[in-house]
């Protein structure tokens, strides 16, 4: 069907939609019905082209390396991070041979067949295999039939469809990063290239201190996260966590205390939902603790009212959408000790309020500025470097579906975004859908190019927090009807949410970030 339609560019079509649902390319169509094509310009064909890849990557280390396990970790710029079972580390020459086996196998053109087996087939075939992430995982989700795919004799299942067969894949490539290894492929932007790898150390620091947070807490993937709640761990997950940011938060409170006398301005920047506000005033205490008499400001209070934009600032993600020259001007002014009225900003009106709140800076005083720009150079450039301190704060998840199917750190800030909107912004899921893709291109041309100049990087993530998430996001989502354009996203995620057990959100305690979401 796909070659009668697209007869010069076929290979291009990734997966297909049919009748709401997400299909691969294989799934007979007979009897009629509505019928759409994604190829990777699309969300959903990039998934797929990255689903294929792994697959196929998972197939070539399987018969390379049979006896070792194999986990597919985090995505880290153009890429993800992957790892062989501690201890296991390739070489450069082993990588080598990985990639051009994998290279033989596209070019064999082998197909990737699916296959709908029971719940009691699946758990026994993964056992066979020594796959016990997936097993725990399948214990509490008890869904009956699941799709899985096979090339020769190796099985393996991921959450949506894959590509046809293997020559699908044009383009991949491997860059060696001890411990692992990083997994390229192309952006949407130039699908033809692999773009240049760049390597980011601190936000690489930071996935590791994750990993071994999970380490901590002995859950690294869904299945162990589900297993230690049904045996009535949920409060002692929760307090470990919540302790373990303190810890955190302390630490970095010591830091900006060791340069009392320099630092007059701390900054505090992440992507949209990383939890900036509530770690703004968990720092707030924990500088109190240090002596510190710190004033916070949030630049959120400086969007200019929404009839104020124009097609420079056209929505809350550019730096233009804020008032600068008034924020610089209150920033002179405190410095020097000075009173300002610093303004107040309702999101629900889309306009300041009539009157904001006076504010000064006191002996031993540390402003604090928190928001989605706060590291852009475009509001701290009259600032001498010796007297800011750089925060960058993300949901960076230490936890994993199974070894081979990750968590979207993005999927997360999407879920936290839609509850904390519906709540307290007058949004609902269908517009929190409409404007995430705006969300996106601007972290990726505002926020995140600053990441890597940062002090310090907070990861805000809670490794229970799906589980108490998913009872506020299933009603929005479920309300996503098959006829919306978001309804594919809604699907993937409550399909995905599905796996979590819940916890009851009374455990949360009342300062933790996760309060900055369900209230």
């Amino acid at each position: 069907m796909v070659e009668r339609y697209f007869p010069d560019r076929y290979r291009d079509i990734l997966v297909a939609q049919f009748n709401g649902d997400l299909v691969d390319l294989n799934t007979p169509v007979g009897g009629g019905g509505k019928v759409t094509f994604f190829d990777f310009s699309h969300p959903e064909g990039r998934r797929t082209y990255l689903r294929t890849l792994l697959f196929l990557l998972s197939f070539a280390l399987y018969r390379m390396f049979p006896h070792l396990r194999f986990k597919v970790l985090h995505s880290i710029g153009e890429g993800i991070f992957c790892q062989l079972e501690e201890g296991e580390k390739l070489s450069p020459e082993a990588l080598q041979k990985v990639e051009d086996f994998m290279r033989q196998t596209v070019t064999r053109d082998l197909p990737l067949l699916h296959e709908v087996m029971s719940w009691e087939n699946l758990i026994s075939l993964y056992s066979q295999k020594d796959r016990e992430d997936v097993v725990r995982l399948l214990r509490y989700w008890r869904t009956p039939f699941i799709t899985v795919y096979h090339l020769e004799d190796f099985y393996d299942h991921y959450y949506g469809p894959l590509c046809p067969s293997t020559g699908y894949l044009k383009n991949f490539g491997f860059v060696l990063v001890p411990p692992g290894f990083i997994v390229q492929f192309p952006n949407p932007q130039e699908p033809d290239r692999l773009p240049p790898y760049v390597f980011r150390p601190k936000l690489f620091h930071t996935f590791q201190e994750a990993a071994q947070w999970g380490k901590i807490m002995a859950i690294e993937n869904v299945g162990e996260l589900n297993e230690a709640i049904a045996r009535g761990e949920g409060k002692e997950i929760i307090s470990i966590a919540e302790a373990l940011h303190e810890k955190k938060i302390a630490q970095i409170a010591d830091l900006i205390t060791q340069k009392k006398g320099a630092v007059r301005l701390v900054l505090i920047a992440g992507p949209s939902s990383s939890g900036k506000t509530t770690f703004s005033r968990r720092l707030y205490t924990q500088l109190r603790v240090n002596g510190w008499k710190p004033l916070t400001i949030s630049l959120d209070d400086y969007f200019r009212s929404r009839h104020e934009l124009n097609e420079e600032a056209d929505n809350y993600e550019k730096p233009e959408a804020l008032d600068l020259e008034l924020f610089e001007h209150h920033m002179y002014a405190l410095l020097r000790g000075e009173e300002v009225e610093v303004p107040r900003y309702n999101f629900i009106t889309g306009s300041r309020e009539p009157k904001g709140t006076k504010s000064k800076l006191e002996k031993d005083g540390i402003i604090l500025v928190e928001g989605l720009h706060a590291l852009n150079s475009r509001l701290n450039r009259y600032i001498p470097e010796e007297h800011a301190f750089k925060i960058y704060v993300s949901a960076i998840t230490q936890l994993n579906i199974d070894d081979h199917n990750r968590i979207s750190t993005t999927d997360c800030r999407l879920i936290r975004r839609m509850v904390r909107d519906s709540q307290f912004r007058g949004s609902n899921a269908e517009s929190v859908f409409a404007t995430w893709k705006m969300v996106r291109q601007g972290e990726e041309e505002y926020i995140f190019p600053y990441q890597e100049e940062a002090d310090v990087m907070f990861n805000s993530s809670l490794i229970y927090e799906l589980c108490v998430l998913r009872q506020y996001a299933e009603p929005l989502l479920r309300a996503i009807t098959p006829g919306n354009p978001a309804y594919l996203e809604a699907y993937r995620l409550y399909a995905f949410l599905n796996h979590f057990m819940l916890l009851n959100p009374s455990f949360v305690p009342s300062n933790s970030i996760l309060r900055e979401f369900i209230g």
